[in-house]
């Protein structure tokens, strides 16, 4: 018997957030939850990606030494991209794509810095701007990966944009 679309949709994304996080333990810094998010906004229901942000931001700021903020400052801000760019671009192209990844990658560097400066924190920034390049170049890639293992019985194509 096929599971359930509730089912299938817990297994997809519980094993994404395992891998999210094998990947962000292996390349810390990279944020690999945001094009699984995005794919999420494009693809579930509203509640369902506000549950995996509620869920992915916890695990992001318990693991880091940053105070809270980083990753509700970092879903915030790309949601608000997502929406505005999607006016403009279709909005599974790869193109925009590229260009959240770019906006992740420059909005890095800045986060860590605002939160690290109210925290009173010394960062050494150029590992930091590193990161941000690495996440430019790796969420398009990561993006484009999530999107077609995606299950087909979990698409919602039908919503208007």
């Amino acid at each position: 018997m096929l599971p359930t679309n509730s089912a299938l949709s817990l297994l997809w994304w519980g094993v994404y957030t395992i891998l999210g996080i094998w990947a962000q333990r292996t390349a810390p810094g990279i944020d690999f939850f945001a094009p699984g998010f995005i794919v999420s906004l494009q693809e579930q229901s509203p509640q369902r990606t506000v549950l995996l942000a509620v869920l992915w931001i916890l695990l992001a700021e318990g693991a880091g030494n940053l105070p809270f903020g980083y990753g509700l400052a970092q879903c915030g801000l790309l949601t608000a991209a997502y929406f505005m760019g999607r006016s403009l671009f279709e909005a599974r192209s790869y193109l925009f794509m590229a260009l959240l990844g770019l906006w992740t990658g420059a909005i890095h560097p800045i986060l860590i810095y605002s939160v690290s400066s109210l925290a009173n924190l010394q960062v050494d920034m150029r590992p930091v701007l590193v990161q941000g390049a690495v996440q430019m170049a790796i969420f398009p890639v990561i993006w484009f990966l999530t999107d077609h293992f995606f299950p087909e019985r979990l698409r919602q194509d039908v919503r208007p944009l």
